[in-house]
């Protein structure tokens, strides 16, 4: 029989609580990292706001990690799923749970920051390219860093995993590796590297954000497939 708990006057099931863990997880990282951009970014800078990233994966990393994973981000789960790791529906029902956690934590954002008017960055940190974001560059630019660095996130998420890696230290790999990718690519295009955290910032960053969140879908969810590849051929899978 499923454990079940009772939260007011329905149910919480044991299929329920990963879901509630990635949709409070995302909402964490949308309020840490691009929070930290839209409310503190000329205090904090590039780096300040990479290592926030960071940090808040970390931290979901060790609170929820053991209940769902710790995914909060539908690359992750894609990943995952090409592993054999999760089966369809659940791959599923937390994109979707990712997608609204990061739109509901983006809104928390957009409220603190007085219905953006107080935003640090002009874009309410939206991911983008050229001079919708001040950024010099282009759109193969932000589709090269989004396969790339997606890839080689999904590759070290996935390597954590396996049988032989030291037990207790994935979150702290993943969020260190994710705060070097924002150190590197933020100026690029504001670092995506998650659909969901993406599609959260562009509701509220205006038609310009919109019209380039589609590269922000896309290529993270090819990088995720491409870093797969990679841990295909690089690990010796008889061994998990």
């Amino acid at each position: 029989m499923t454990e079940t708990y009772t939260a007011g006057t329905g149910p919480i099931t044991a299929e329920h609580r990963p879901l509630i863990a990635e949709f409070f997880g995302i909402i964490v990282l949308m309020i840490i990292g691009p929070g930290s951009a839209v409310l503190a970014g000329e205090r904090i800078g590039a780096m300040g706001v990479a290592l926030a990233f960071g940090f808040a994966l970390l931290a979901m990393a060790y609170t929820i990690g053991h209940i769902s994973g710790c995914h909060i981000n539908p690359a992750i789960t894609l990943a995952f799923l090409l592993a054999k790791k999760i089966d369809n529906k659940t791959a599923a029902l937390y994109m979707a749970v990712q997608a609204a956690g990061a739109i509901v934590g983006a809104f928390i954002i957009y409220l603190i920051s007085d219905n953006g008017d107080l935003d640090n960055t002009g874009v309410f940190a939206s991911n983008g390219w050229g001079e919708d974001i001040g950024s010099p560059f282009g759109i193969g630019s932000a589709i090269g860093v989004e396969i790339v660095f997606t890839a080689f996130f999904v590759l070290v998420v996935l390597a954590t995993t396996t049988s032989r890696y030291p037990a207790g230290f994935g979150g702290l790999a993943a969020g260190l590796t994710l705060g070097m990718i924002h150190l590197a690519t933020i100026p690029v295009d504001n670092t995506s590297v998650n659909p969901a955290r993406s599609l959260g910032t562009a509701v509220f960053g205006g038609s310009d954000a919109m019209s380039q969140l589609w590269v922000f879908i896309v290529f993270p969810l090819v990088g995720a497939a491409v870093g797969y590849g990679i841990w295909k051929l690089v690990f010796d899978h008889s061994e998990h």
